[in-house]
C-alpha cells in the first residue's frame, strides 16, 4: 500500500486522514472498540498501517478521533433551523436519537469518559442544543433562565431515553418510538413557561 497516486504524486495528508477516519468508524460501528485494530482500518483506508501513527499516534488517538468525528456529525444533525420554535428542539430531538441509533458504538463512546475528542467540536455540538433553547426562549415557548442549564436538562432527558434504548433497559411492553415521543412532549411541557 502507498500513499501515492498513479501520477506518483503523494495522496494528500488530509485525505489519508479524512479515509481513515471513515474507515475506522465503520470497523467502529461493525466490530466494536475491542475489534478495531491499526491494520484493519488502515487496510480498509488504502493505505500503510504506518499512516494511523503518522497521523493519529496510534489506535487511542485514532478512537479520540472518531469520537471527535462523532461529535461533528452528532452536532451538524441536530443542529434544526425550523422556523417554528417548537419544532426546531422537536426536530433537534429526533435527530439526537437518529445519530444515536445509526452510530450505537461512537455514541456511547462519546459519552463513556474512555475518549478523548477535541473539546472545540465537543463544545460546538452542545452550543447548538443551547442556540436552540434560545431561539425556544424568544419565541416564547421556553421558560427564562440560562440556556446553557436548560440545555443540559433537555439533553439529560434525551440522553437517558436513547441511552435505555441502545441498552435494551425498556420492558418489552415499552413502544421504543411512542416513549421517545412522550419524553420529547415531557420536556417541551416542562420547559414551557408558566402563565
Amino acid at each position: 500500500m502507498s500513499s501515492a497516486n498513479t501520477a506518483g504524486r503523494r495522496t494528500p495528508a488530509a485525505q489519508i486522514k479524512s479515509s481513515l477516519i471513515t474507515a475506522g468508524r465503520r470497523i467502529l460501528e461493525e466490530k466494536g472498540p475491542n475489534g478495531l485494530t491499526v491494520r484493519d482500518v488502515a487496510k480498509a483506508a488504502g493505505v500503510a498501517p504506518m499512516g494511523v501513527y503518522n497521523h493519529f499516534d496510534g489506535k487511542d488517538g485514532l478512537l479520540d478521533a472518531l469520537v471527535t468525528d462523532g461529535f461533528r456529525e452528532f452536532g451538524e444533525m441536530t443542529a434544526a433551523t425550523d422556523s417554528d420554535p417548537t419544532e426546531r428542539l422537536t426536530a433537534a430531538g429526533v435527530a439526537y436519537r437518529a445519530f444515536a441509533l445509526a452510530n450505537p458504538t461512537v455514541y456511547s463512546l462519546m459519552f463513556g469518559g474512555f475518549c478523548k475528542p477535541d473539546d472545540e467540536v465537543a463544545d460546538r455540538a452542545f452550543e447548538g442544543l443551547v442556540e436552540i433553547v434560545r431561539y425556544g426562549q424568544v419565541g416564547g415557548i421556553i421558560v427564562d433562565g440560562d440556556p446553557a442549564s436548560i440545555a443540559m436538562q433537555v439533553w439529560s432527558c434525551v440522553h437517558g431515553a436513547v441511552s435505555l434504548q441502545l441498552a435494551s433497559g425498556f420492558p418489552k411492553r415499552i413502544e421504543l418510538d411512542e416513549n421517545y415521543d412522550n419524553v420529547m412532549a415531557m420536556a417541551l411541557r416542562g420547559l414551557a413557561p408558566t402563565a
